[in-house]
Formats: structure tokens, sequence, C-alpha cells
């Protein structure tokens, strides 16, 4: 009778003890869950602001010159381009405020959202707004920039992730539950209060003392287990050990990415600057100013997409060149000259710009304006005294209208002397001879990485 009474009041221990467990488990996992979810709404939040802030500046600094000008084309395929590289972006609208202005006078984006925003109706859409400011001093607003992002969008990746965490914590919830109302279920015995004793400092955080029971029960069994729990625990908290400087050595880098990032977007928005402002003083009207101004940024932006492309490595010189050929264009290219040729990043810009210049003088005046050919060859020779790879290209222009000589160099030429000898440590030499242009040009390529 005492014995039944002991088996009964122990089973009833155990199930009172399993469920115990199981509800504070479950409990827990609520509540880990709840914060998660929580956490996750304010990270997603704080992210799409930065990310605003950062794009709305971006926007509005690219608006803000041809904004000046009554530029709204320029505005709108900048606008676009911005859009097109941006998913989250859903529109974004530019409103100016010069004298004369009627509001809204740039928006693109998908036509649901931009007509939505456009109606006044912001129902499941998070707008930042960045006002465009000049140089003076004081500054003057004479625009403001509006980025829309969709609710919707960002709720569904929320949950993606909230759903994946759940998943995950859920499944680690429910091992960990059955596993301990199995070892509940087992503790029945004198070796119970030996063995609660070093489950007790194992889960006090000792994993240097060993589990032990002298048993050949299920007690003994369980103590190998706890174990090799204890000894996994161990391994798993020097490999979380190892990952957490991993991480921190990944933040670094990427902390110093996105400084490399923001330093290349600053130098490209100061170079399109001065593009902007050499084109201008070479133009004679609106139409010659937006040609030479087009191919110049074309330029950038081909070079700036090569890089991406190389994950901002040293990029190829032959397909660099073959990349910069104008569209549309009638004449032809030949190229010549070993493939293994690399520009580095800090002189990719320069080098394409260079390469750009040649090309459109010869689409004006040269070769490629009446079907003719173009001739490029190069080659690497030494290195120089500080450790600088010598290129030499020559640039062969056949098939073109006779040059009047003799030639008044122009915006252009001055463009590419300036490149050439200041960011590429290199010489030019110009001749032109009545059968078509046959330059020289000298670059000197640095071997670190920029």
């Amino acid at each position: 009778m005492l014995s039944s009474l002991r088996r009964i009041k122990t089973t009833k221990l155990g199930l009172n003890l399993s469920a115990s467990i199981i509800l504070w488990l479950l409990l827990t996992m609520v509540g880990v869950l709840l914060f998660l979810a929580w956490e996750a709404r304010l990270t997603a939040e704080r992210q799409v602001s930065v990310e605003g802030d950062l794009i709305g500046s971006v926007a509005a600094n690219a608006c803000l010159q041809p904004l000046l000008e009554n530029d709204y084309p320029t505005i709108r395929w900048r606008l676009e381009a911005m859009i097109q590289r941006l998913p989250d972006v859903v529109f974004c609208q530019v409103d100016s405020a010069l004298p004369g202005s009627i509001g809204a006078e740039v928006s693109v984006g998908e036509t649901s959202e931009l007509m939505q925003w456009i109606e006044g109706d912001t129902t499941g859409l998070v707008v930042f707004f960045t006002p465009i400011v000049t140089d003076d001093v004081p500054p003057v607003i004479i625009g403001e920039v509006a980025l829309g992002y969709s609710r919707a969008r960002i709720d569904a990746a929320l949950r993606s992730q909230i759903m994946t965490i759940s998943v995950g914590i859920g499944s680690s919830f429910f091992i960990v539950a059955l596993f301990l109302v199995y070892v509940v279920r087992r503790i029945i015995g004198r070796p119970l209060s030996d063995l609660d004793t070093q489950s007790a400092r194992l889960a006090g955080g000792d994993l240097e003392t060993p589990v032990h029971l002298d048993s050949q029960t299920e007690f003994g069994q369980l103590a190998r287990t706890l174990e090799s729990m204890r000894v996994q625990v161990s391994g798993q908290i020097q490999h979380l050990q190892e990952l957490s400087q991993q991480l921190v050595r990944s933040s670094e880098t990427q902390r110093m990415m996105f400084s490399e990032l923001d330093h290349r977007v600053r130098n490209n928005l100061a170079g399109l600057s001065s593009l902007i402002s050499l084109s201008r003083r070479g133009a004679v009207d609106v139409d010659s100013f937006a040609d030479s101004i087009s191919g110049r940024v074309h330029a950038m932006s081909v070079v700036h997409t090569l890089l991406s492309q190389e994950h901002w490595e040293p990029v190829n010189l032959a397909a660099l060149i073959r990349l910069l050929v104008p569209p549309g264009g009638t004449g032809r290219l030949e190229c010549s000259g070993p493939e293994d040729v690399l520009v580095p990043p800090s002189q990719a810009t320069a080098c394409g710009m260079v390469i750009q210049e040649l090309m459109a003088n010869s689409q004006k005046y040269g070769a490629w304006s009446q079907d003719g050919v173009v001739h490029v060859s190069w080659e690497q020779s030494e290195v120089d005294d500080e450790d600088r790879l010598v290129v030499r290209m020559k640039w062969h222009e056949t098939g073109g209208p006779p040059v009047d000589l003799p030639f008044e160099p122009g915006t252009g030429t001055g463009l590419i002397e300036g490149f050439v000898t200041s960011e590429l440590k290199g010489s030019v030499t110009f001749d032109f001879q009545p059968d078509g242009a046959r330059h020289e040009l000298e670059f000197r390529f640095s071997h670190h990485r920029a």
C-alpha cells in the first residue's frame, strides 16, 4: 500500500514537474518571441529611417544643380536611375520652391503608389522629406525631395524575419521541453539528490567540473548525457566566442566599407560638379552642353558599374575601353594589347574619362564622324622608381575627314591632359595629322589597392 502510494506520489510529482517545465518553457518562448518581434520592428523602423535620410540626401544633392538650371529631364533621369537601383523605394518626387515654379516638378516611381501620394492619400506609405539646400551663406531651400516606401513591403519583410525566428526558436524550445520532460519522469530513487546537485552546478554555469554518477540505471545514463551536453555546450560557447570575434571583425570591415563608399560617393559628386562646370564653360548652347555632360556622366557610370561588379578590385583595361564605346556610333574600334593590364580603382575614373574624351572627339571631328576606324593599342613595360606600372597607349584614327591644321585644342583636350598628368601620373602627346589623329599616352598605375 505504501509502495503504491509512493509510486502515485512520485508519478504525480513527475507529472507536476513536467507540466511546470512545459508551461515555463511555453511562457518563456512566448516572451522571447514577443521581445524579438518588438525589437525587429524597432530595428526595421530605424533601418528604414536611416536609409530614407541617406537616400534623400543623395537625391537632394543630385537634383541641386539641375533644379537651379531648370534642367528637369536630368532630374528625372537621375531619379529614375536611383529608383531602379533601390527596389524598396516606390516613388520619388521633387517639389521646386523657386519663383515661378508650380509645385511638384518631377515625379517618378510605381504608378499606383505615386498616384495615391499625389492624391494626398498616405495610407500604407512611409514618406521621408529632404530639403534641397544651396551652398549659399546663409543656405537657401530651393525645393524638397519626397521619398516614398511601401509599408506593405516593409511589413512583409518583417513578417518573414519574425516567422523564421519563430520557427527556429519554437523548434528549439520544443526539443528542449521534450528532453526535460523525459529527464524529470526518470528522476526516481536515491541518486536523485546527487544528480540534482550536479545538474544544479552545471545549470549554474560550471562547465569545468565533469558530471559523474556511479550507477548503471537510467540515472547513470542521464549523468553521461549531461556530461556530453556539458562538453557540447563548452564547445558551443567556444564556437560562439569565435563567432563573436568574427562579428567584431566583420563589423569593423563593414564600417570601413561604408566609409570607403562615402568617400567614393563624395569624390564622384565632386567630380561630377567639376565636370558640369567645365562642360558649361566650353558649351556654346544647351544642346552642346547636354551632349558633352551626357557623355562624361555616361563614362563615370560605366566605370562605377565595372568597379561594383569587380567588388572595387582593379578592372581590366581592355574591358573598360570596349564598354566606353558610345552607343549609336557608326565607326569601328580595333583594340590590341595585353588582356591582363589592370587599372587600380583609384585611377579607373580618370582613365575612363580620358578614353571617353578621345572617343567623343573622334565622334565629333575624327574617324567616327565618317564610319572610320579607331585603332587603340597598348603595352605595359617597366615598373618605375615609385613601384608604378608604366602603360603606353597609342591612339590612331583612319578613315575620317581631313584634319584642318593647325588644330586648335578645346575643352576636351585640356580635360584629357589634366587627367593624364594629375590622376594618372603620366604624359600625353597630341599629334593631328591630315589623315587623322595619332596620339601617344603614358599612364602610371599604382600596384596597391585604393
